[in-house]
């Protein structure tokens, strides 16, 4: 059977920015809660899986902002699941207005691991045999390695973060969209305060953990893009790679 899921959500103070726009972090948690409940639906929910000793793990995410909805606004916010393949699986999100205004949409690509080995896996079975629905008009597949991987990238500035505990999920590493909230509080102040994302796009290489240091890296690129990168402090292993597109408010 497949399933989409639909929920309806009013923006609460909180989930907004000094300019009453909703934020991105605010908005991707709520597309994770949305996600998790399809899942559940489909039976490889966090809780089904973590019951077989594996875990979700987010790889890629591109999201696209038409329109930004505001405080007080209803938003009505879809997700469901497109291809299943090998290794990962791929998810759809559309958020739209009240009067069916395209606000945002989203691709990603999902991979599960093994939580006693912390690795990638084949999708288990009983996720591969699930039933994307039909019935819907897929974004565009996102490529597992975008060109901006290979951009050269030279850090104007880098912030040192130390993980705390309040940005730990349940599978006990990083939620994917703390490292978000770290990447926009990195942005200049001019920017933040008259500018807004057109398009985020983003690449988790691998996990870390409470009480590890991340450099969070920003690097220009065009006059409207900017790059990103989050490494481990003391390996300078790649945790996160990004490419923001800005736009006048």
């Amino acid at each position: 059977m497949a399933f989409i899921q639909t929920d309806t959500f009013t923006l609460r103070g909180y989930e907004c920015d000094a300019s009453g726009r909703m934020s991105l972090p605010a908005l991707m948690n709520l597309m994770q809660e949305s996600a998790n409940r399809n899942a559940i639906d489909y039976g490889i929910g966090i809780a089904d899986l973590g019951q077989k000793g594996f875990g979700w793990m987010l790889m890629r995410f591109c999201l696209r902002m038409h329109q930004y909805p505001r405080y007080g606004d209803t938003i009505q916010l879809m997700t469901y699941p497109t291809t299943v393949e090998k290794y990962f699986i791929h998810r759809d999100f559309r958020v739209l207005a009240e009067d069916g205004t395209l606000l945002a949409d989203a691709g990603s690509i999902w991979l599960v691991f093994s939580i006693e080995k912390r690795s990638m896996v084949p999708l288990p079975d009983f996720i591969r045999q699930l039933s994307p629905p039909t019935n819907v008009d897929p974004l565009p597949t996102l490529p597992l390695k975008p060109d901006f991987q290979i951009v050269p990238f030279i850090p104007s500035e880098t912030r040192p973060v130390e993980v705390g505990w309040l940005s730990i999920d349940q599978n006990q590493h990083v939620n994917n969209v703390a490292y978000v909230q770290w990447l926009i509080e990195s942005i200049n102040t001019d920017t933040l305060q008259t500018r807004e994302i057109a398009e985020i796009d983003l690449v988790y290489r691998t996990e870390s953990h409470w009480h590890d240091w991340l450099d969070v890296q920003t690097a220009t690129e065009t006059a409207d893009m900017l790059l990103h990168r989050i490494v481990q402090t003391e390996s300078g292993k790649e945790v996160i790679l990004a490419r923001s597109q800005w736009r006048e408010n």
